[in-house]
């Protein structure tokens, strides 16, 4: 399931974009400011960005290009809503600040969707195509990025193996701890997931709070966002 962050200062304008994503099968967050949109980024990334542009303090336009410069939203797909026509906040300034689309309001729901579905399937042809090549060498738990030799241990390596099986798909803590570990269902502790991710992630990024290639959803699991190659395999049974 795919999250959207929506990001307007109108509650009224909140309620409808809301009703009108979850309708669709989106999960749906929402913040009534640039300044909270981006504390909530901090600890969860959305999929993609509807972002009003008039908003008090910080615009939508600045919020914008504030998005462009994080390294785990810089390619993240952004629709500007707006109904505006001065020079100072026109669609050619808000699109020359980072953003994909536009929609001006007022809008029919059905516009948004197809706006919406066209670029989340335009952004996942993207991210598989550019993702950071991996290499994983399963007889010495290493893995290869860039010129980078990194070293994991035995249960770093499946776990992050496992992973790299299908990239781009999520799996939550529940699925990793039956299909990594062999738990039993309803054995076993999420937090036993997270503190191997966290290691995982100190060793593989390069920024481990901002991780561009073991990331996470809040709620929702962990996914592999990389072109991994797996040598000199092992059989882990894991399926």
């Amino acid at each position: 399931m795919y999250q959207i962050l929506i990001v307007d200062d109108d509650v009224q304008m909140l309620d409808m974009v809301e009703i009108v994503l979850k309708r669709e099968g989106y999960h749906v967050l929402r913040a009534n400011s640039a300044e909270a949109a981006l504390q909530l980024v901090d600890t969860n990334v959305p999929d993609l960005f509807v972002i009003d542009v008039m908003m008090p303090n910080v615009d939508g336009v600045q919020l914008c290009r504030q998005l462009r410069e994080r390294p785990d939203t810089a390619r993240h797909p952004i629709i500007f809503l707006t109904g505006i026509a001065t020079q100072s906040l026109s669609p050619d300034r808000a699109l020359d600040s980072g953003a994909d689309d536009y929609i001006r309001k007022p809008f029919m729901p059905r516009e948004l969707v197809a706006r919406v579905r066209a670029l989340i399937r335009r952004t996942a042809q993207y991210n598989e195509r550019n993702a950071t090549p991996i290499q994983l060498i399963a007889s010495e738990c290493r893995v290869i990025i860039g010129e980078r030799v990194i070293s994991l241990t035995r249960m770093e390596f499946d776990l992050l193996r496992f992973l790299c099986q299908t990239p781009f798909q999520m799996y939550t803590a529940e699925d990793l701890l039956a299909r990594v570990w062999r738990y039993p269902d309803g054995v076993g502790d999420a937090a036993l997931v997270r503190n191997h991710i966290r290691n995982i992630r100190r060793k593989i990024e390069i920024d481990p709070e901002r991780p561009l290639i073991l990331q996470s959803r809040h709620g929702r699991g962990y996914v592999v966002k990389a072109n991994p190659r797996i040598e000199n395999d092992y059989a882990l049974g894991l399926s």
